[in-house]
């Protein structure tokens, strides 16, 4: 494990990006690049993007065309095409930065021990946000089982018709306000909401907050800020037990948890603005046949175009899910039997090759 403040004091963003971007144009007080995005359309004539640096002291790129932007981490993620744990190694070696110890215990004893980075961008031993946001995520799970997670479970089984099988085995939490919880720092009090991780080899590295009621002028999503965690864009959701060989995409985790409860691995797309190369690429590394199954709403339907456009291009073309109107977790609530139903209308979109009709499943 790495120290993400570390490995960003380390790195000169102007200078990671006349590597990455190619030489800037202007002068060196006023430096402009093109931008990494492969969505962005540019003539070449005026390059859009900048760097500044944040009221947090943490050097970061916007750009003026696209709106697109983040940390070193996040240029070195779109201009490679790559995630965000290659990125992070890529910086590593970049700034020749040595590891430090990934047992949480151990790494919440460095930071009781060790100093902050001085004003002089020193490597020293910080926060340790991967092992916060784990510990978060472990306690939000067990809190959905107590006496005090009743509501955020009569939501999720209740409402929205999720088995306690694939809330378990993905670790979805409860955050209802109690102030004993050890939320990350700057993560603020939900007050009410379900806790939808992101896992990578078993450790959590980024959540979504969904609140469970909502008020119709407040957002339903809190998000941790790119300083704690950047988001993944994408969370691969996994069954109680895999009985299907295809991976259906969704827009929305609650969507892939709802593929999930019928025996589907699922991929969620944690918003349908993400349709690009990066998430693409995420999908396109997932073994079987790849089923999407975006939002019928004006976004979905264009996401998911885009989406199978880039799929196209990487030779991994999907097959597309009807649905009629809203979403997949609607289709569940309708469903008598929703395990039966989803296999049934996957199986007519999507015959599955001989090949895949052996494939060894993961339990």
């Amino acid at each position: 494990m790495y120290d993400r403040d570390a490995i960003l004091a380390a790195t000169d963003l102007a200078a990671l990006a006349d590597e990455l971007l190619g030489p800037h144009v202007g002068s060196d007080s006023h430096p402009m690049w093109c931008c990494p995005s492969p969505n962005h359309a540019q003539t070449g004539r005026t390059p859009p993007v900048s760097v500044f640096t944040s009221r947090w002291d943490e050097q970061r790129w916007h750009c003026h065309g696209c709106g697109d932007g983040g940390s070193a981490i996040d240029l070195v993620m779109r201009s490679r095409s790559v995630d965000a744990r290659t990125a992070i190694e890529y910086l590593v070696g970049r700034a020749g930065i040595s590891s430090y110890p990934s047992d949480p215990n151990e790494a919440r004893s460095s930071r009781i021990d060790g100093t902050h980075r001085s004003g002089e961008r020193k490597l020293q031993l910080a926060s340790d946000h991967a092992a916060d946001l784990d510990l978060y995520v472990e306690a939000c799970a067990g809190e959905l089982w107590s006496t005090a997670g009743r509501p955020a479970r009569r939501w999720l089984m209740e409402h929205r018709g999720l088995s306690e099988g694939v809330l378990r085995v993905n670790r979805v939490g409860a955050d209802l306000g109690n102030p004993n919880l050890p939320r990350p720092p700057g993560f603020r009090r939900s007050g009410g909401a379900a806790i939808l991780p992101v896992q990578q080899d078993g450790r959590a590295v980024y959540f979504q907050a969904r609140i469970l009621h909502p008020n119709p002028d407040r957002p339903r999503y809190l998000n941790p800020t790119a300083d704690l965690a950047p988001n993944p864009k994408v969370s691969v959701i996994k069954p109680p037990e895999r009985l299907h060989p295809e991976t259906i995409i969704t827009e929305g985790a609650v969507d892939a948890l709802s593929a999930a409860s019928a025996g589907f691995r699922a991929a969620a797309v944690l918003s349908a603005g993400y349709p690009d190369r990066y998430v693409a690429l995420q999908l396109a590394r997932l073994d079987g046949p790849l089923v999407l199954a975006m939002d019928a709403d004006a976004a979905g339907v264009r996401g998911s175009a885009q989406l199978a456009e880039h799929l196209e291009a990487l030779q991994r073309p999907p097959d597309i899910l009807p649905l009629d109107g809203g979403d997949l977790n609607e289709a569940l609530q309708h469903a008598i039997d929703w395990p039966q139903e989803l296999a049934d209308r996957i199986a007519a979109i999507s015959p599955v090759p001989a090949a895949h009709q052996q494939l060894g499943v993961e339990r």
